[in-house]
């Protein structure tokens, strides 16, 4: 399981939101994409986590991927 971390679009704001963390209101995209890093780096060693960036129109741009990514994938 992954804990996976958004940065999205609000509006005029961006938001930083996951499944077990206090969703954030944050002024600029590079702002949020910092906090999720730190939120990332600050989880145990070896946690599966994914941070996932929007773009502006909704889409999503990019992921990343941090700890032991299980390659080949099961099933």
């Amino acid at each position: 399981m992954r804990n996976k971390i958004y940065v999205v679009s609000y509006g005029i704001y961006w938001k930083v939101r996951c499944d077990h963390c206090e969703s954030k209101v944050i002024n600029t995209q590079y702002e949020a994409i910092k906090i999720a890093k730190n939120h990332v780096s600050d989880l145990p060693e070896g946690i599966l986590s994914q941070i996932i960036i929007q773009k502006s129109d909704g889409t999503f741009r990019e992921e990343w991927t941090y700890g032991k990514d299980p390659f080949p994938p099961r099933g």
